[in-house]
């Protein structure tokens, strides 16, 4: 029983059962729309055969509803559902992990009771998973602790949750006994109420992990900044080590967590996600800086320095650059982690007018994240730019591929208009230079 003093361990949104009803058990599809840069790099990593096969996903959650058709297989219950618990959180949290990682084996450990989690059973199935062949962890649970109560660190890069050795609690913190489950990836919920942080979250052991709400800054004519990576729209995001955008109807850390936990299981070399999520931070910040730098219409380089060593810092910290500059390496972490990182710096010397720089950046990002219609604009633009500073002749076959990649940027934006001024550029420049009087057609939506 859990003692008055004692701050009760909760689920993270009360979100699950109307996510539920928006699943589709036969067919495992979702109501929401999987869109964005997350989903893009599954669908691409499913797309290169790379399901899960052979990883083990440990999730500790409510209870878990194995009736479910594709929880029926490679599901262990770990820890059985004890009477009375709540079956909708765990079962979306479980439900969400197989979407990601469909051939992965999942070890689910039911650590709710009728009133909630159970912190002894959280105990008890952390030994487990410590014993375990598990690779990965997934917590989506966690007592809130009050922000005022944890000191927040103000970093010259970003905020970021102290990680203290004991939480700020009276008792009954779950640091210490997530950092006891020894060498896997740990990720666990951040939090969606305001003024507050979830422990075990802010375990040295665990990534803090949350949504997002987007932001974005439309500017095609000087380039566009891909979706926002500084944490917008909840207090607590600012003390998360990675945050998602949100998708609609999917609301809560809660539904986060599983997420970036299977795609943890896709990723070949899971030691290289803590330096992509650093580089992350400092690219998030050098993505303010940029921000501001683009809405105050500056012109001025020096301005935009802070930004560019940041940029220069986060790219030197993320993994896999050589072979990602040679285009001979793809991974789902690279293309997580470094989408938006490569786009927005490529971006920033764009704005330098470092054409050099910007295309080798954009042409990375376009490697990892195809279908991103900002990383294929700001190429185009890129491009275009150099075309310009070039004798005509020469100029031709960078007009095409800009105009190839606009055409490509406006297929991947349906309904979209705001590259059509930026094409029509490139083509009235190509038709002077001696090219094709009708280029090729747009692709419309």
């Amino acid at each position: 029983m859990t003692k008055s003093f004692e701050p009760a361990l909760q689920y993270a949104g009360a979100a699950a059962e109307a996510l539920i009803a928006g699943y589709d058990r036969s067919s495992g599809s979702w109501a929401f729309p999987r869109l964005g840069p997350f989903w893009d790099a599954v669908a691409e990593v499913h797309r290169r055969g790379q399901r899960g096969f052979g990883r083990r996903i440990a999730i500790l959650d409510s209870a878990f509803d194995l009736s479910a058709p594709v929880l029926a297989h490679d599901a262990a219950a770990c820890l059985p559902n004890r009477s009375g618990a709540d079956l909708s959180h765990g079962t979306a949290v479980a439900l969400l992990v197989r979407t990601v990682a469909p051939e992965a084996t999942l070890d689910l450990y039911a650590i709710g009771g009728p009133g909630g989690p159970d912190r002894h059973a959280v105990r008890s199935a952390l030994r487990k998973v410590a014993a375990s062949d598990a690779t990965v962890l997934c917590m989506s649970f966690g007592v809130p602790v009050p922000i005022a109560d944890v000191t927040l660190v103000a970093d010259a890069r970003r905020l970021l949750a102290a990680r203290p050795r004991q939480c700020p609690i009276p008792s009954g913190c779950l640091c210490e006994a997530v950092g006891s489950v020894g060498d896997r990836a740990v990720f666990a919920a951040v939090g969606n109420d305001a003024g507050s942080l979830f422990c075990p979250a802010m375990a040295q052991a665990a990534s803090a992990i949350g949504f997002q709400l987007e932001r974005r800054i439309p500017d095609p004519e000087r380039g566009e900044s891909a979706w926002a990576s500084p944490p917008s729209g909840y207090s607590q995001s600012d003390a998360a080590d990675y945050t998602l955008i949100q998708p609609e109807g999917a609301l809560g850390s809660s539904f986060a967590t599983p997420l970036i936990a299977g795609a943890a299981a896709l990723q070949e070399d899971s030691a290289a996600i803590a330096s992509m999520q650093r580089a992350c931070h400092l690219g998030a910040v050098a993505d303010m800086l940029l921000a501001a730098y683009r809405s105050k219409r500056l012109t001025d380089p020096a301005e935009l320095a802070p930004a560019l060593a940041l940029y220069k810092e986060a790219l030197a910290t993320f993994p896999h650059q050589a072979v990602l500059r040679d285009g001979a390496h793809w991974c789902v972490g690279c293309a997580l982690y470094g989408g938006t990182l490569f786009v927005n710096a490529g971006l920033a010397h764009l704005e330098a007018d470092d054409l050099s720089s910007a295309e080798s950046l954009l042409r990375i990002a376009r490697h990892i994240a195809p279908r991103s219609a900002d990383a294929a604009a700001n190429l185009a633009t890129c491009l275009m730019l150099r075309a310009e500073a070039m004798a005509h002749r020469a100029g031709m076959p960078l007009l095409r591929e800009a105009v190839a990649a606009f055409d490509e940027a406006i297929g991947l934006r349906p309904g979209y208009r705001g590259y059509d001024a930026a094409r029509a550029r490139a083509t009235a420049m190509l038709a002077s230079y001696g090219g094709p009087e009708n280029p090729p057609p747009a692709i419309l939506p």
